[in-house]
């Protein structure tokens, strides 16, 4: 009889859904009401349950209720601690390989934590190393760039961003502020090289479709680049950041310059 009691026991525990015994850790909103005091230790002790639990790889199933642990236990107990937040996003990301939850966690965190800019730095990297989603990062580094005492880095990360993301006058404007009032020399020569071929860039690629225009307009390609500003299709003609005028082929329709780009390999 006791043998068959234990099988049949056995049997129910194996026909359990994975990850079922943490349907049994209640939500942080009702631990909250039942704890009244100690909702702050309560999170504490969850959370170091959890970093055991989360690093046990021999549990298959640990992942199931990855969300419902932190999200809904955790940081409902104690919305102000940051650790969480921060671990929390590091397993669903780098462990279970679910980057949107993690960005999700990190989103309650940094609505959560107004004043805490590592939140959206965290978030922001992500979007940037993992996803290269670049307009996405840009705004998780602007998030974090509202914060008093952000790091240097961040403002560095979001011109990079908005580079990257196509969007040069954006990224040129940033880094002039670093070369313009950056924390150290080291920072301001890098981000005056930025500056350098931004602008560059920045003018070639305007210039060019002022001649398209011009062209489509007109059916012939402008004299020259001053005709262009004669005829309106740019406010003036701009030089280049060593001060220099840029060239132009009538026959082609092409604009190029003679500087030499300080970072990138070509400003073709």
């Amino acid at each position: 009889m006791t043998a068959a009691i234990e099988g049949r026991l056995h049997d129910l525990s194996a026909s359990r859904p994975a990850g079922s015994h943490l349907l049994y850790l209640p939500s942080g909103k009702y631990l909250r009401a039942i704890a009244p005091g100690y909702r702050e230790l309560l999170a504490d002790v969850v959370y170091l349950w959890s970093i055991q639990y989360y690093s046990s790889y021999d549990a298959g199933d640990r992942y199931k209720y990855l969300d419902h642990v932190y999200s809904n236990v955790i940081t409902e107990l104690d919305p102000r601690y940051e650790d969480p937040y921060l671990i929390g996003a590091l397993i669903m990301t780098m462990e279970a390989g679910d980057l949107e939850m993690g960005l999700r966690l990190l989103d309650k965190g940094i609505a959560a934590n107004p004043s805490d800019w590592l939140l959206a730095f965290e978030a922001g990297f992500y979007c940037y190393d993992t996803l290269h989603d670049y307009p996405r990062a840009a705004r998780y580094f602007e998030r974090a760039m509202k914060v008093p005492g952000v790091h240097p880095l961040v403002a560095r990360l979001r011109a990079e961003m908005y580079d990257r993301s196509g969007d040069r006058r954006a990224s040129w404007k940033y880094w002039l502020e670093i070369c313009q009032s950056g924390s150290d020399e080291y920072t301001r020569q890098v981000a005056c090289r930025h500056v350098h071929d931004l602008k560059i860039q920045i003018d070639v690629e305007e210039l060019q479709s002022a001649v398209n225009a011009y062209a489509a307009a007109r059916g012939a390609n402008p004299p020259s680049l001053e005709a262009l500003a004669d005829a309106g299709f740019v406010e003036r003609v701009p030089r280049d950041s060593e001060g220099s005028a840029y060239l132009y082929n009538r026959a082609t329709g092409k604009v190029r310059t003679v500087a030499h780009p300080l970072l990138r390999r070509s400003f073709d």
